[in-house]
């Protein structure tokens, strides 16, 4: 090797912030690429590329680089706790039995199904944290492991260095079938049981009373904005009825938010105000409900009015506990006069919208609407989620160092020391300040695109120390053990989901959407949820995704650590 090439190395060697940046680069421009519909993904690539640089440019060198990866795993860890949190509580209050019993059965069917494996094909505690983490694609399951390997470790640094690379090096081997071949797997067990994904998606849409719609903020058809219109009284047929009475011959949902008599303007408008002629009325709705309205009210009429009315576009997180549980048309019924619902969604998934929805505190409705109406509505429901670039840190940093704290505790369990971990006990913080957020929503805000920095960065840079410091011994322990992990990883992602699929099919007799969607929200893939998205044509899958997602979160991020201490 040249004496440049050494010069350079050293360099490297000794300046590792370069490779932690290069791996962080390299690996998310990996992740855009796609090969058919499937991609890596940023997690993945960002670990293939660090091991890679690892193993090319270390050498016999070893870092562990533990303070970042302990400060950018407890940003991750805690910002999904802080997630999941409303959820993972909230779904242990409000029932949804069947979905909680599926995410318990799948994660329990995956901790005694990855214990037997690692038994039959004889991995070490490493690879056994790295199996659960990609095989179940659960990617903190490797701070939990990293955690649990460094307590059992303690004193033997060389010991607990090599184990750790193990963790990465499984995770990488197992981590692409465990998302590709969920996807497929779960294209096949429908098939097998003759099931029509579109129809059972259609069945549970009727017994919703889904409205299609497939409108975003960004791009919508112009038949479904709201818009306001105003029309003076000249029917006959309408002189003398009420306000409510008008608006209930519309076929679709029309509200009349301003009135004007004479030289009286009336703003806070009731239904039993009766309209006489001459009288202008301001209508609001969508534009295929109202284009006709001059045949009901009169002639359609240029006011000053509505260019003095100022429409809101507003998400509402749901806070009252009155109206939790509840479906759309319930809540609705006496409320939110002026307002239209354009989309709902929980975890930041958009749930089909539907009459017979049912709604939990944490779901975020947004509403399209004048101004005063909405600001009315916020009043009932809860609080608004206004656009904010602020991130409550004191509540953040607060949250950390409990989570440590509680991490740092260990029970002696038949003389073995068994512990959360620094992951895990953050992991419970987050949740503990995600449900308190959804009750105290003024407090302990974090914007969804802190959230993203949290989690996406968080982890990856993670994700890039693990694979940097696995990378010189990932080519050995490929040639000794890479098939054995790479067939324990197809069978931990098969068996736990086939598994399931049936428990819940003839035991639980769930819609088979609804089904897998929980699957995949136990199983904490996303990407395989969004497959069965496509494969429905329908976003019903959502409503049996998030309280599971919730759920396998945190006991699949459990079983990092506790399959460590007990293998």
């Amino acid at each position: 090797m040249s004496p440049a090439i050494d010069a350079l190395l050293v360099f490297l060697r000794d300046n590792p912030a370069l490779l932690i940046f290069a791996a962080l680069s390299g690996g998310y421009a990996l992740g855009k690429l796609k090969f058919g519909t499937f991609s890596f993904g940023s997690t993945t690539s960002v670990l293939l590329v660090a091991i890679a640089l690892g193993a090319l440019i270390l050498g016999n060198t070893q870092y562990d680089l533990g303070l970042i990866k302990i400060i950018s795993f407890g940003f991750f860890i805690f910002a999904i706790g802080y997630r999941v949190g409303p959820d993972f509580v909230g779904g242990m209050k409000r029932g949804g039995v069947k979905y909680i019993i599926i995410s318990v059965f799948f994660c329990v069917v995956a901790l005694f199904t990855a214990i037997a494996l690692v038994k039959l094909f004889g991995l070490n505690r490493g690879y056994s944290g790295g199996l659960i983490g990609g095989a179940l694609t659960q990617s903190s399951v490797i701070g939990t492991a990293d955690g649990a390997l460094q307590h059992l470790s303690q004193g033997h640094a060389t010991s607990a260095l090599n184990l750790k690379s193990d963790v990465a090096v499984a995770y990488a081997v197992t981590y692409i079938f465990g998302t590709a071949g969920l996807i497929i797997l779960l294209k096949i067990l429908p098939r097998l049981s003759k099931i029509n994904l579109p129809e059972s998606a259609k069945k549970a849409e009727a017994e919703l009373g889904s409205i299609n719609t497939e409108d975003t903020i960004e791009a919508f058809h112009w038949s479904n904005l709201v818009i306001p219109r105003a029309h003076q009284v000249e029917n006959p047929n309408i002189t003398g009825k009420t306000v409510a009475e008008v608006e209930a011959l519309f076929p679709d949902y029309v509200t009349i938010d301003i009135v004007k008599k004479g030289n009286k303007i009336i703003k806070d408008v009731t239904g039993n105000i009766r309209l006489d002629k001459g009288d202008i009325v301001i209508l609001t709705g969508f534009r295929r409900g109202i284009f006709k309205a001059w045949e009901a009210i009169g002639p359609e009429i240029d006011d000053d009015l509505i260019k003095e009315m100022v429409g809101e576009i507003l998400g509402i997180c749901l806070t009252n506990k009155e109206l939790s549980g509840k479906t759309l048309d319930e809540i609705f019924k006496d409320i939110g006069h002026g307002c239209f619902i354009h989309s709902v969604t929980r975890q930041g998934h958009e749930l089909p919208l539907a009459p017979k929805l049912k709604l939990y505190t944490g779901d975020v409705i947004n509403v399209i609407g004048n101004r005063p109406d909405v600001e009315k509505l916020v009043q009932v429901i809860g609080y608004p989620e206004r656009q904010s670039k602020v991130t409550d840190l004191v509540s953040v940093g607060i949250g950390l160092i409990l989570g440590t704290l509680v991490g740092l505790i260990a029970i002696n369990i038949g003389g073995i020391p068994v512990t959360l971990g620094v992951g895990g006990g953050i992991l419970i913080s987050g949740i503990f300040f995600g449900w308190l957020r959804s009750v105290r929503p003024t407090w302990g805000q974090i914007p969804t695109a802190s959230q993203w920095l949290f989690t996406d960065l968080g982890l990856n840079l993670f994700i890039a120390c693990v694979g940097i410091s696995a990378g010189p011994r990932a080519i050995a322990a490929l040639q000794q053990s890479g098939i054995n992990i790479f067939l324990a990883g197809v069978c931990l992602t098969s068996i736990p989901h086939i598994l399931t699929w049936f428990f819940g099919l003839r035991l639980l007799k769930l819609n088979p959407v609804l089904l897998l969607g929980a699957m995949t929200g136990a199983g904490t893939c996303t990407a395989a949820m969004n497959s069965v998205k496509d494969d429905s044509k329908s976003a019903v899958p959502v409503i049996g995704y998030t309280v599971p997602y919730a759920i396998g979160n945190v006991l699949l991020t459990i079983w990092g650590a506790l399959i460590v201490n007990i293998i």
